[in-house]
């Protein structure tokens, strides 16, 4: 019985929900130009937007109402929940322990250990010369107070927002995006993520002239550069070739590699909460990480919509008009995930203008 009442509530908040945005929509917009302001709401509808989400299931909603919550949450001014915080990060260490297995180390992968791919089945074993290459131990030892994971999405086009990730005391980025538009994506790279897919199809896995990704890994300044070695057997092959390439030019640019066993647990984490993909995307590997590592985390370039919050179509990537590839990933159930956790007070969501 309890569980029908449950089924039944679902789409009822759902209703009411988007009765009640489309009632703000007045107050909550001012809607000369594109850029629209979003005046602050009263605290009890932000407190029953955000039961709302908390209490909904991503997969009974359709796009216009999962926008326009969203739209209508900006209308609420987030705030730290440092028990929500906790519950959270309590949560990922328990499943995955980021500051000590994030990164393949001299300390949790001694020479001779076996390891086991996460993405397909398939194993290798550590080899000395190998093992040497491995940092000591982990850099991440230490909490990082302020933390901007910065994604590739193309609402981070004309927002300003380049100097608020700079702020930041560690910035992560994924998949070699390009630097050029530093007014709305900033300078600052800590970590950067490197999919051996952009290595094999623009360099052509390195086997050829190199100085073009040497000339583009300089944009990052000295940033570790992370690949998932591991993950795919073909993956280890030019993900080596990328450490010697750096070591050859003398960057001081650290390779480092995801270790599989943590992707391994995290995939398994969200999969019991009812996440559904055939590969978590970097954007949420890189947020769990920072989740753990960092003691306040801000995203910036997460969206996974075609258009953006004031309707009007937007790029895929900030940087380039590619079309997204279907069924890999799961991004709007990904962005969901981070939508919770930004009404929960857990981390910030910044959408659309800084």
């Amino acid at each position: 019985m309890t569980r029908c009442r449950h089924l039944v509530l679902i789409p009822v908040l759902l209703l009411t929900c988007f009765i009640f945005y489309q009632n703000l929509q007045h107050r909550v917009r001012n809607s000369h130009g594109s850029r629209r302001e979003h005046k602050k709401l009263p605290e009890a509808e932000c407190l029953y937007l955000k039961s709302v989400i908390l209490k909904s299931i991503r997969n009974t909603w359709d796009n216009s109402q999962f926008l326009a919550v969203t739209d209508a949450l900006k209308g609420c001014p987030w705030k730290a929940n440092q028990t929500a915080r906790d519950l959270r990060q309590s949560q990922f260490i328990q499943c995955c322990n980021a500051s000590h297995t994030l990164l393949m180390t001299q300390e949790n992968s001694p020479v001779g250990h076996i390891i086991n791919f996460d993405a397909e089945e398939g194993a290798t074993k550590i080899t000395q010369s190998l093992h040497v290459r491995f940092p000591k131990k982990s850099p991440f030892a230490k909490p990082i107070r302020h933390c901007a994971v910065v994604g590739n999405g193309g609402i981070l086009r004309n927002s300003s927002c380049g100097a608020d990730i700079d702020k930041a005391d560690f910035v992560f980025r994924m998949n070699l995006p390009p630097l050029n538009w530093t007014e709305d994506v900033g300078r600052k790279t800590h970590l950067v993520t490197a999919n051996p897919s952009i290595l094999r199809n623009t360099y052509n896995s390195l086997m050829d002239y190199r100085k073009p990704f040497i000339n583009m890994v300089k944009a990052y300044s000295s940033a570790m550069v992370l690949l998932p070695a591991f993950s795919y057997g073909h993956n280890t092959e030019v993900s080596l070739r990328t450490l010697y390439t750096l070591e050859d030019f003398g960057m001081k640019n650290k390779v480092v590699f995801f270790n599989p066993q943590y992707l391994h647990n995290l995939d398994a984490y969200w999969k019991r909460i009812g996440l559904q993909f055939k590969r978590m995307s970097s954007g949420l590997m890189l947020t769990n990480a920072a989740f753990e590592i960092c003691q306040k985390v801000t995203l910036y370039g997460f969206w996974p919509f075609s258009k953006n919050l004031e309707g009007t179509p937007i790029l895929h990537h900030y940087y380039d008009d590619r079309i997204p590839k279907p069924g890999f990933h799961a991004m709007p159930d990904e962005f969901y995930q981070y939508l919770r956790m930004h009404s929960e007070g857990a981390l910030e969501l910044r959408l659309g203008q800084c």
